[in-house]
């Protein structure tokens, strides 16, 4: 039987890049969104590229705690929140999804060196535990991940 946090870091990778059961995972998803895309708003003001760095910016939130830093901070709806990004080359959006994946990778190599406890710590800075956080972070990701996949289909159509 797997602990809370096995299976945390379970749904972690199936939602990174594994096969969840809902279909495609985040990384298989941006790795077919052509990167000439990636720039457009076709409703609101948010492109794929702001969403993939906002997916990046939250993830940078929990592992600065989980190092923690009790100040680090992004204000919702600010500039550290939806950071305006425009994607000008090939390179420059492989890169944006490097820096995802080194989310990724830190994040799961951090969790690895834990244990359950974690779960109950509360968040450096904040009124609430890793828990909350920890179960969550796939949520935000998939929630972001439909949005990413209608604008790419958006465009394709």
């Amino acid at each position: 039987m797997q602990s809370q946090l096995e299976t945390i870091i379970h749904n972690l990778k199936e939602c990174f890049d594994g096969k969840p059961w809902y279909g495609i995972s985040v990384m298989e998803k941006l790795n077919t969104v052509p990167w000439g895309a990636v720039n457009d708003t076709l409703y609101g003001d948010k492109s794929i590229a702001v969403l993939v760095q906002h997916i990046a910016n939250w993830r940078v939130f929990i592992l600065k705690k989980l190092e923690g830093d009790a100040d680090y901070k992004i204000e919702m709806d600010s500039e550290n929140d939806w950071t305006r990004i425009e994607i000008h080359t090939e390179e420059e959006w492989n890169a944006i999804k490097g820096q995802l994946q080194v989310t990724q990778d830190r994040l799961l190599s951090l969790l690895s060196k834990e244990t359950d406890q974690i779960l109950e710590r509360q968040v450096p800075g904040k009124a609430y535990t890793f828990r909350i956080v920890l179960t969550s972070i796939t949520q935000h990701d998939s929630y972001h991940l439909g949005q990413i996949a209608m604008l790419n289909v958006m465009k394709n159509s």
